[in-house]
Protein backbone atom coordinates (compact mmCIF):
# COMPACT_ATOMS: atom_id res chain seq x y z
CA UNK A 1 0.00 0.00 0.00
CA UNK A 2 1.39 3.76 -0.82
CA UNK A 3 0.80 4.89 2.24
CA UNK A 4 2.82 2.06 4.16
CA UNK A 5 5.87 4.36 4.12
CA UNK A 6 4.89 7.40 5.86
CA UNK A 7 2.29 5.49 7.95
CA UNK A 8 5.78 3.62 9.19
CA UNK A 9 7.36 6.41 9.26
CA UNK A 10 5.09 8.01 11.61
CA UNK A 11 5.01 5.06 14.09
CA UNK A 12 8.56 4.28 14.32
CA UNK A 13 8.76 8.38 15.14
CA UNK A 14 6.57 7.83 17.77
CA UNK A 15 8.08 5.06 19.36
CA UNK A 16 11.49 6.83 19.47
CA UNK A 17 9.46 9.63 20.92
CA UNK A 18 8.37 7.31 23.80
CA UNK A 19 12.35 6.12 24.34
CA UNK A 20 13.72 10.10 23.86
CA UNK A 21 10.49 11.39 26.31
CA UNK A 22 11.19 8.92 28.94
CA UNK A 23 14.95 9.32 28.95
CA UNK A 24 14.84 12.64 29.67
CA UNK A 25 15.29 14.07 25.85
CA UNK A 26 15.22 17.80 24.56
CA UNK A 27 11.80 18.79 24.82
CA UNK A 28 9.74 22.23 23.78
CA UNK A 29 8.62 24.32 26.57
CA UNK A 30 5.04 24.52 25.05
CA UNK A 31 3.76 22.75 28.13
CA UNK A 32 0.97 20.67 25.79
CA UNK A 33 -2.40 21.69 24.53
CA UNK A 34 -4.95 20.49 22.45
CA UNK A 35 -3.99 18.55 19.61
CA UNK A 36 -5.37 18.56 15.64
CA UNK A 37 -4.50 21.53 14.67
CA UNK A 38 -3.32 20.09 11.65
CA UNK A 39 -6.67 19.76 10.57
CA UNK A 40 -6.83 22.91 10.17
CA UNK A 41 -5.05 22.32 6.15
CA UNK A 42 -6.49 18.96 5.99
CA UNK A 43 -9.32 18.62 3.25
CA UNK A 44 -12.65 18.07 4.79
CA UNK A 45 -12.93 14.89 2.36
CA UNK A 46 -10.02 13.34 4.59
CA UNK A 47 -10.91 9.75 5.02
CA UNK A 48 -9.07 9.52 8.46
CA UNK A 49 -7.36 11.76 10.50
CA UNK A 50 -4.53 10.96 13.66
CA UNK A 51 -2.63 13.55 15.94
CA UNK A 52 0.37 12.54 17.94
CA UNK A 53 1.48 15.01 20.69
CA UNK A 54 5.75 15.12 19.99
CA UNK A 55 6.07 18.12 22.76
CA UNK A 56 8.19 16.11 25.03
CA UNK A 57 7.56 18.70 27.50
CA UNK A 58 3.45 18.74 27.37
CA UNK A 59 1.60 17.69 30.77
CA UNK A 60 0.71 14.45 29.09
CA UNK A 61 4.29 13.67 28.49
CA UNK A 62 4.97 14.39 32.19
CA UNK A 63 2.02 12.04 33.02
CA UNK A 64 3.23 9.17 31.03
CA UNK A 65 7.02 9.35 32.23
CA UNK A 66 5.20 9.10 35.70
CA UNK A 67 3.23 5.79 34.94
CA UNK A 68 6.29 4.18 33.89
CA UNK A 69 8.64 5.28 36.31
CA UNK A 70 6.59 2.74 38.09
CA UNK A 71 7.72 -0.50 35.65
CA UNK A 72 11.42 -1.42 37.06
CA UNK A 73 14.19 -1.77 34.60
CA UNK A 74 11.66 0.49 32.06
CA UNK A 75 14.43 2.86 30.75
CA UNK A 76 16.08 0.42 29.56
CA UNK A 77 13.76 -1.56 27.56
CA UNK A 78 13.04 2.09 26.15
CA UNK A 79 16.52 2.63 25.21
CA UNK A 80 16.45 -1.03 23.17
CA UNK A 81 13.72 0.25 21.40
CA UNK A 82 15.25 3.97 20.70
CA UNK A 83 18.39 1.59 19.52
CA UNK A 84 16.37 -0.52 17.36
CA UNK A 85 14.81 2.60 15.97
CA UNK A 86 17.88 4.20 15.13
CA UNK A 87 19.67 0.67 14.05
CA UNK A 88 16.69 -0.17 11.35
CA UNK A 89 15.98 3.37 10.24
CA UNK A 90 19.44 4.53 9.99
CA UNK A 91 18.52 7.48 11.77
CA UNK A 92 20.12 9.41 14.69
CA UNK A 93 17.17 10.65 17.04
CA UNK A 94 19.09 13.39 18.37
CA UNK A 95 20.53 14.47 14.99
CA UNK A 96 17.77 13.85 12.28
CA UNK A 97 14.83 13.21 13.68
CA UNK A 98 13.64 15.51 17.14
CA UNK A 99 15.27 18.65 14.98
CA UNK A 100 12.76 17.91 12.47
CA UNK A 101 9.27 17.46 14.08
CA UNK A 102 6.84 20.22 16.04
CA UNK A 103 4.56 20.17 18.81
CA UNK A 104 2.63 17.70 17.62
CA UNK A 105 2.78 15.01 14.12
CA UNK A 106 -0.21 14.90 12.60
CA UNK A 107 -1.42 12.50 9.52
CA UNK A 108 -3.91 12.84 7.02
CA UNK A 109 -5.21 9.78 5.07
CA UNK A 110 -6.82 10.71 1.77
CA UNK A 111 -9.23 8.93 -0.28
CA UNK A 112 -7.84 7.95 -3.64
CA UNK A 113 -8.80 9.15 -6.94
CA UNK A 114 -11.06 7.38 -9.23
CA UNK A 115 -10.50 4.01 -6.89
CA UNK A 116 -7.06 4.57 -6.58
CA UNK A 117 -5.47 3.48 -2.85
CA UNK A 118 -5.50 6.10 -0.09
CA UNK A 119 -2.96 8.53 0.38
CA UNK A 120 -1.52 9.90 3.40
CA UNK A 121 0.37 13.00 4.21
CA UNK A 122 2.21 13.84 7.35
CA UNK A 123 1.78 17.99 8.70
CA UNK A 124 3.95 18.98 11.14
CA UNK A 125 5.49 22.28 12.06
CA UNK A 126 9.04 21.46 13.08
CA UNK A 127 10.94 24.65 14.54
CA UNK A 128 13.91 24.17 11.51
CA UNK A 129 12.40 23.47 7.76
CA UNK A 130 15.60 22.49 6.88
CA UNK A 131 16.10 19.55 9.19
CA UNK A 132 12.48 18.36 7.94
CA UNK A 133 14.05 18.54 4.54
CA UNK A 134 17.07 16.43 5.41
CA UNK A 135 15.18 13.90 7.17
CA UNK A 136 12.67 13.55 4.48
CA UNK A 137 15.78 12.99 2.14
CA UNK A 138 17.16 9.93 4.09
CA UNK A 139 13.85 8.60 4.49
CA UNK A 140 13.49 8.97 0.63
CA UNK A 141 16.91 7.07 0.05
CA UNK A 142 16.57 4.17 3.17
CA UNK A 143 13.03 3.23 1.26
CA UNK A 144 14.03 3.80 -2.27
CA UNK A 145 11.09 5.94 -3.04
CA UNK A 146 10.53 9.60 -3.66
CA UNK A 147 8.95 11.41 -0.70
CA UNK A 148 7.97 15.19 -1.51
CA UNK A 149 7.33 17.87 0.75
CA UNK A 150 5.82 21.12 0.85
CA UNK A 151 4.46 24.46 2.47
CA UNK A 152 0.57 24.73 3.47
CA UNK A 153 -0.49 27.37 5.69
CA UNK A 154 2.31 27.61 7.73
CA UNK A 155 2.63 23.70 8.02
CA UNK A 156 4.80 21.45 6.48
CA UNK A 157 3.58 18.52 4.35
CA UNK A 158 5.30 14.96 3.53
CA UNK A 159 3.79 12.61 1.13
CA UNK A 160 4.50 10.08 -1.54
CA UNK A 161 3.31 11.81 -4.41
CA UNK A 162 2.57 15.62 -5.51
CA UNK A 163 -1.14 15.01 -6.04
CA UNK A 164 -1.61 14.37 -2.38
CA UNK A 165 0.54 17.30 -1.61
CA UNK A 166 -1.50 19.42 -4.58
CA UNK A 167 -4.89 17.73 -2.79
CA UNK A 168 -3.85 19.49 0.07
CA UNK A 169 -2.70 22.81 -0.86
CA UNK A 170 -5.78 23.27 -3.09
CA UNK A 171 -8.49 22.43 0.06
CA UNK A 172 -11.24 25.09 0.02
CA UNK A 173 -13.16 23.18 2.77
CA UNK A 174 -11.18 21.58 5.49
CA UNK A 175 -11.75 19.36 8.31
CA UNK A 176 -11.55 21.51 10.97
CA UNK A 177 -15.05 23.35 10.08
CA UNK A 178 -16.52 19.90 9.08
CA UNK A 179 -19.55 19.19 11.00
CA UNK A 180 -19.13 16.07 11.56
CA UNK A 181 -15.40 16.21 12.70
CA UNK A 182 -16.41 18.97 15.04
CA UNK A 183 -18.76 16.90 16.56
CA UNK A 184 -16.86 13.76 16.84
CA UNK A 185 -13.69 15.88 18.26
CA UNK A 186 -16.20 17.18 20.32
CA UNK A 187 -16.23 14.64 22.43
CA UNK A 188 -12.93 13.73 23.15
CA UNK A 189 -10.50 15.04 25.74
CA UNK A 190 -8.72 18.61 24.76
CA UNK A 191 -5.10 17.28 26.05
CA UNK A 192 -4.23 13.90 24.85
CA UNK A 193 -1.47 12.00 24.14
CA UNK A 194 -2.94 10.93 20.62
CA UNK A 195 -6.08 10.97 18.83
CA UNK A 196 -7.68 9.34 16.20
CA UNK A 197 -10.64 10.36 13.59
CA UNK A 198 -12.34 8.39 10.91
CA UNK A 199 -15.26 9.53 8.25
CA UNK A 200 -17.46 6.61 8.44
CA UNK A 201 -18.91 7.11 5.02
CA UNK A 202 -16.05 6.98 3.45
CA UNK A 203 -13.61 4.97 5.44
CA UNK A 204 -16.77 2.42 5.14
CA UNK A 205 -16.26 3.08 1.39
CA UNK A 206 -12.36 1.57 1.70
CA UNK A 207 -13.34 -1.17 4.11
CA UNK A 208 -15.98 -2.56 1.48
CA UNK A 209 -13.40 -2.57 -1.52
CA UNK A 210 -11.34 -4.99 0.67
CA UNK A 211 -10.98 -8.44 -0.58
CA UNK A 212 -13.50 -10.87 1.97
CA UNK A 213 -15.19 -7.49 3.93
CA UNK A 214 -18.70 -8.60 4.69
CA UNK A 215 -21.05 -6.06 2.82
CA UNK A 216 -22.76 -3.71 4.65
CA UNK A 217 -21.03 -4.10 7.76
CA UNK A 218 -19.58 -0.29 7.80
CA UNK A 219 -22.65 1.66 5.95
CA UNK A 220 -24.41 2.70 8.85
CA UNK A 221 -20.90 4.22 10.34
CA UNK A 222 -21.24 8.07 10.20
CA UNK A 223 -17.64 8.78 12.39
CA UNK A 224 -15.53 7.10 15.02
CA UNK A 225 -13.18 8.76 17.10
CA UNK A 226 -11.01 7.97 20.08
CA UNK A 227 -8.03 9.19 22.20
CA UNK A 228 -5.52 8.10 24.69
CA UNK A 229 -5.03 10.05 28.15
CA UNK A 230 -2.31 9.22 30.48
CA UNK A 231 -3.85 9.76 34.13
CA UNK A 232 -2.32 9.71 37.31
CA UNK A 233 -3.36 6.07 38.36
CA UNK A 234 -3.27 4.84 34.51
CA UNK A 235 -3.83 5.11 30.18
CA UNK A 236 -7.62 5.64 29.56
CA UNK A 237 -8.93 5.52 25.86
CA UNK A 238 -12.48 7.08 25.31
CA UNK A 239 -13.82 6.05 21.89
CA UNK A 240 -17.29 7.08 20.46
CA UNK A 241 -19.07 5.78 17.32
CA UNK A 242 -22.31 7.85 15.52
CA UNK A 243 -24.64 5.39 13.61
CA UNK A 244 -26.81 6.77 11.55
CA UNK A 245 -28.96 3.31 12.43
CA UNK A 246 -32.02 3.71 14.80
CA UNK A 247 -32.31 1.05 17.86
CA UNK A 248 -28.84 -0.83 16.26
CA UNK A 249 -26.99 0.05 19.68
CA UNK A 250 -26.98 -2.35 22.63
CA UNK A 251 -28.91 -1.18 25.17
CA UNK A 252 -27.08 -0.57 29.02
CA UNK A 253 -28.02 -3.34 31.40
CA UNK A 254 -26.96 -3.98 35.24
CA UNK A 255 -24.77 -7.47 35.55
CA UNK A 256 -25.90 -9.79 37.43
CA UNK A 257 -23.67 -12.80 37.18
CA UNK A 258 -20.72 -10.11 38.91
CA UNK A 259 -22.91 -11.57 42.65
CA UNK A 260 -22.69 -15.21 41.15
CA UNK A 261 -18.88 -15.23 39.51
CA UNK A 262 -16.49 -16.24 41.97
CA UNK A 263 -14.08 -13.62 43.39
CA UNK A 264 -10.92 -14.08 42.40
CA UNK A 265 -11.08 -14.43 39.01
CA UNK A 266 -8.31 -13.61 36.21
CA UNK A 267 -10.29 -12.29 33.55
CA UNK A 268 -13.78 -11.87 33.28
CA UNK A 269 -15.85 -10.61 29.73
CA UNK A 270 -19.35 -9.93 30.67
CA UNK A 271 -22.32 -9.37 27.79
CA UNK A 272 -25.81 -9.76 26.58
CA UNK A 273 -26.37 -11.90 23.78
CA UNK A 274 -27.72 -10.80 20.81
CA UNK A 275 -29.00 -12.80 17.60
CA UNK A 276 -28.55 -11.45 13.97
CA UNK A 277 -28.45 -14.60 12.53
CA UNK A 278 -30.11 -13.03 8.93
CA UNK A 279 -26.77 -11.17 8.38
CA UNK A 280 -24.45 -13.28 9.37
CA UNK A 281 -21.95 -14.69 6.41
CA UNK A 282 -21.35 -18.32 5.81
CA UNK A 283 -19.00 -19.64 8.22
CA UNK A 284 -15.28 -19.48 5.97
CA UNK A 285 -14.12 -22.49 8.04
CA UNK A 286 -15.29 -25.07 10.37
CA UNK A 287 -13.76 -23.33 13.76
CA UNK A 288 -15.47 -20.28 12.48
CA UNK A 289 -18.61 -22.09 11.67
CA UNK A 290 -18.56 -23.30 15.82
CA UNK A 291 -18.10 -20.12 16.56
CA UNK A 292 -21.29 -18.91 15.15
CA UNK A 293 -22.96 -22.06 16.45
CA UNK A 294 -21.88 -21.11 19.73
CA UNK A 295 -22.61 -17.43 19.46
CA UNK A 296 -26.58 -18.39 17.85
CA UNK A 297 -27.29 -21.08 21.04
CA UNK A 298 -26.41 -18.33 23.69
CA UNK A 299 -29.14 -16.68 25.61
CA UNK A 300 -29.08 -13.21 27.75
CA UNK A 301 -26.57 -12.43 30.26
CA UNK A 302 -23.73 -14.15 29.37
CA UNK A 303 -19.95 -14.16 30.47
CA UNK A 304 -17.09 -16.15 29.79
CA UNK A 305 -14.17 -16.15 32.79
CA UNK A 306 -10.57 -17.86 33.84
CA UNK A 307 -10.30 -18.52 37.30
CA UNK A 308 -7.25 -19.85 38.91
CA UNK A 309 -6.67 -23.33 38.88
CA UNK A 310 -4.18 -26.66 38.26
CA UNK A 311 -2.31 -27.31 36.34
CA UNK A 312 -3.72 -24.60 33.80
CA UNK A 313 -6.53 -22.05 35.15
CA UNK A 314 -10.09 -22.79 34.66
CA UNK A 315 -12.71 -21.32 32.06
CA UNK A 316 -16.18 -21.40 32.82
CA UNK A 317 -18.94 -20.23 30.55
CA UNK A 318 -22.48 -18.97 32.20
CA UNK A 319 -25.42 -18.03 29.85
CA UNK A 320 -28.92 -18.31 30.10
CA UNK A 321 -29.66 -19.94 27.18
CA UNK A 322 -32.99 -21.40 26.18
CA UNK A 323 -31.62 -24.69 24.97
CA UNK A 324 -29.19 -25.90 27.16
CA UNK A 325 -28.06 -28.82 25.33
CA UNK A 326 -27.19 -26.90 22.28
CA UNK A 327 -25.02 -24.38 23.97
CA UNK A 328 -23.06 -27.95 25.56
CA UNK A 329 -22.62 -29.17 21.74
CA UNK A 330 -21.84 -26.01 20.25
CA UNK A 331 -18.71 -25.67 22.70
CA UNK A 332 -17.72 -29.61 22.33
CA UNK A 333 -17.80 -28.80 18.77
CA UNK A 334 -15.59 -25.44 19.09
CA UNK A 335 -13.03 -27.42 21.20
CA UNK A 336 -13.14 -30.22 18.71
CA UNK A 337 -12.24 -27.75 15.57
CA UNK A 338 -9.79 -26.07 17.56
CA UNK A 339 -7.93 -29.29 18.22
CA UNK A 340 -7.98 -29.82 14.98
CA UNK A 341 -6.97 -26.65 13.78
CA UNK A 342 -3.69 -26.18 15.77
CA UNK A 343 -0.16 -27.72 14.48
CA UNK A 344 0.87 -27.55 18.01
CA UNK A 345 3.51 -26.22 19.76
CA UNK A 346 7.54 -25.89 19.38
CA UNK A 347 9.89 -28.99 20.06
CA UNK A 348 9.60 -29.88 23.87
CA UNK A 349 7.32 -27.00 24.51
CA UNK A 350 3.15 -26.95 24.40
CA UNK A 351 1.46 -29.20 22.03
CA UNK A 352 -2.00 -26.89 21.97
CA UNK A 353 -3.55 -29.44 20.11
CA UNK A 354 -3.12 -32.38 22.32
CA UNK A 355 -4.44 -30.08 25.09
CA UNK A 356 -7.05 -29.14 23.58
CA UNK A 357 -8.00 -32.59 22.68
CA UNK A 358 -7.66 -33.61 26.14
CA UNK A 359 -10.13 -30.58 27.51
CA UNK A 360 -13.30 -32.50 28.83
CA UNK A 361 -16.23 -30.26 29.72
CA UNK A 362 -18.29 -30.13 32.88
CA UNK A 363 -21.81 -28.37 32.83
CA UNK A 364 -24.87 -27.90 35.30
CA UNK A 365 -27.53 -26.00 35.30
CA UNK A 366 -27.77 -23.42 38.26
CA UNK A 367 -31.28 -21.43 39.18
CA UNK A 368 -31.77 -19.90 35.36
CA UNK A 369 -28.13 -19.92 33.83
CA UNK A 370 -26.33 -22.55 32.43
CA UNK A 371 -22.29 -23.01 33.40
CA UNK A 372 -19.48 -24.85 31.28
CA UNK A 373 -16.65 -25.32 32.56
CA UNK A 374 -13.24 -27.24 31.90
CA UNK A 375 -13.35 -27.78 35.86
CA UNK A 376 -15.91 -29.16 37.77
CA UNK A 377 -14.44 -27.36 41.12
CA UNK A 378 -15.07 -23.87 39.41
CA UNK A 379 -18.63 -25.04 38.60
CA UNK A 380 -18.69 -25.69 42.51
CA UNK A 381 -17.55 -22.53 43.35
CA UNK A 382 -20.06 -20.94 41.22
CA UNK A 383 -23.00 -23.24 42.87
CA UNK A 384 -21.22 -22.05 46.33
CA UNK A 385 -21.80 -18.95 48.86
CA UNK A 386 -18.13 -17.90 48.71
CA UNK A 387 -17.16 -14.44 48.48
CA UNK A 388 -18.17 -13.14 44.60
CA UNK A 389 -16.97 -11.01 42.02
CA UNK A 390 -19.18 -7.83 43.39
CA UNK A 391 -16.92 -8.22 46.70
CA UNK A 392 -13.56 -8.50 45.17
CA UNK A 393 -11.04 -6.27 46.10
CA UNK A 394 -9.43 -6.27 43.31
CA UNK A 395 -12.30 -5.53 40.61
CA UNK A 396 -13.56 -2.65 42.90
CA UNK A 397 -10.42 -1.18 42.73
CA UNK A 398 -10.05 -1.35 38.90
CA UNK A 399 -14.23 -0.09 38.46
CA UNK A 400 -13.53 2.48 40.39
CA UNK A 401 -10.03 3.72 38.42
CA UNK A 402 -11.93 2.87 35.30
CA UNK A 403 -15.01 4.85 36.46
CA UNK A 404 -16.90 2.25 35.34
CA UNK A 405 -20.69 2.64 35.81
CA UNK A 406 -23.38 0.00 36.97
CA UNK A 407 -24.50 0.25 33.60
CA UNK A 408 -22.98 -1.16 30.41
CA UNK A 409 -23.26 -2.57 27.03
CA UNK A 410 -20.75 -5.06 28.43
CA UNK A 411 -17.35 -5.36 30.11
CA UNK A 412 -13.78 -6.44 30.08
CA UNK A 413 -12.13 -7.41 33.05
CA UNK A 414 -8.80 -8.34 33.32
CA UNK A 415 -6.78 -9.22 36.38
CA UNK A 416 -3.71 -8.28 35.29
CA UNK A 417 -1.25 -8.38 39.03
CA UNK A 418 -2.38 -11.93 39.44
CA UNK A 419 -2.63 -13.20 36.01
CA UNK A 420 0.78 -12.05 34.24
CA UNK A 421 2.55 -14.25 36.89
CA UNK A 422 0.08 -17.00 35.51
CA UNK A 423 0.96 -16.30 32.23
CA UNK A 424 4.80 -15.96 32.58
CA UNK A 425 4.86 -19.29 34.79
CA UNK A 426 3.05 -21.14 31.43
CA UNK A 427 5.01 -19.87 29.00
CA UNK A 428 8.31 -20.52 31.36
CA UNK A 429 7.14 -24.40 31.22
CA UNK A 430 6.06 -24.62 27.51
CA UNK A 431 9.65 -22.82 26.42
CA UNK A 432 8.16 -19.66 25.34
CA UNK A 433 9.79 -16.51 25.59
CA UNK A 434 7.66 -13.37 26.29
CA UNK A 435 8.00 -10.36 24.54
CA UNK A 436 8.43 -8.77 28.17
CA UNK A 437 11.71 -10.58 28.89
CA UNK A 438 12.53 -10.24 32.38
CA UNK A 439 10.66 -7.39 32.54
CA UNK A 440 8.92 -6.59 36.00
CA UNK A 441 5.44 -5.73 34.90
CA UNK A 442 4.18 -5.69 38.85
CA UNK A 443 3.24 -2.23 38.39
CA UNK A 444 0.13 -3.17 35.71
CA UNK A 445 -2.84 -3.64 38.14
CA UNK A 446 -5.65 -4.10 35.91
CA UNK A 447 -7.50 -3.64 32.34
CA UNK A 448 -10.92 -3.20 32.33
CA UNK A 449 -12.71 -2.12 28.97
CA UNK A 450 -16.45 -1.68 28.58
CA UNK A 451 -19.34 0.64 26.66
CA UNK A 452 -21.78 2.89 27.91
CA UNK A 453 -24.41 2.50 25.27
CA UNK A 454 -25.99 5.33 23.17
CA UNK A 455 -27.27 8.73 23.85
CA UNK A 456 -28.44 10.85 20.80
CA UNK A 457 -27.31 8.11 18.25
CA UNK A 458 -23.58 8.30 19.93
CA UNK A 459 -22.24 4.94 21.16
CA UNK A 460 -19.41 5.26 23.42
CA UNK A 461 -16.64 2.94 25.07
CA UNK A 462 -13.84 3.28 27.13
CA UNK A 463 -10.71 1.10 28.46
CA UNK A 464 -8.79 1.85 31.05
CA UNK A 465 -5.63 0.07 31.83
CA UNK A 466 -4.62 1.02 36.00
CA UNK A 467 -0.85 1.59 36.77
CA UNK A 468 0.25 1.66 40.18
Amino acid sequence: MRIRIILAAGIATAVALLGAGCGGGASSASGGGTLGAGASVAPASTVAFLAIDSDLGSSQWQALNGLLAQIPQHDALLAQLRQSFERKTKLSWAGDVRPALGPELDVAVLAGEGGAKPQAVLLTQPPDRAKLDALVRKLSAASGRTLVTGQVAGWSAVAESRPSLDAVASATRHLADDTAYQEAIGKLAGDALVYAYANGAEAGKLVSALPGAPAGRTRQVVWAAADVVAKDRGLRVDGFVRSDAAGSAPEPYSSTLVRSIPAGALLVLDFQARHETASEPAPSSPLSGALQRLGNALGGESALYVSPGLPIPAVTLVTQASDPQAVVDALNALVAAAAKGSSGGPAGGLDLGSLLGSIRLSHAVVGSNLVVSTSQQAIDAFKGAGQKLADDGTFAEARTASGMPDRTTGFLYVNLKDALPVVQGLASLAGITLPAGGLDLGALRTLVAYGTGSTGGVSGFTAFLEVR
